[in-house]
């Protein structure tokens, strides 16, 4: 492969991440601490924000929170979940789910450490395996019975 080819790959590969993270609103979540022990992601979807929101919450319910509420007084489309980990420690996902300007919606996540400096990748793998959900209960939504 040559060194144009390359460059390339490179620059499809950099600017696919980027366009979709301009077309996403505002991340409305805290941003993370410089620990490792704190994932914040954004990801966008074709789906409208009310069937985003149903599959966000049934992922969430899927891998076993200790807690799982939509907070109070709030109309927005938000949830807020703790999980136990090592049976001693718990880590904190929020989640809020947002209309995009051009149609679909976007889902926000955060999911983060209260004590500590390092998760040893608790949070990431946590956030990747709600995503996994979230993709799989869309289908589900989505696939003729």
């Amino acid at each position: 492969m040559s060194t144009a080819q390359i460059g390339v790959v490179l620059l499809t590969l950099t600017l696919l991440p980027v366009a979709e993270a301009q077309s996403l609103p505002d991340n409305p979540l805290a941003p993370c601490p410089d620990t490792p022990n704190c994932e914040r992601v954004a990801k966008g979807y074709e789906a409208p924000p009310d069937t985003l929101y149903g599959a966000a919450e049934r992922a969430l319910e899927s891998l076993g929170p200790v807690t799982l509420r939509q907070p109070s007084g709030s109309a927005s489309r938000r949830l807020e979940a703790v999980y136990r980990v090592a049976l001693v420690f718990k880590d904190d996902v929020d989640v809020i789910v947002r209309a995009r300007e051009h149609g679909g919606s976007a889902l926000y996540v955060r999911s983060a450490s209260r004590v500590g400096h390092s998760d040893l990748g608790v949070n990431r793998r946590r956030v990747d395996r709600f995503l996994e959900a979230v993709g799989a209960a869309l289908r589900k939504e989505t696939s003729p019975e």
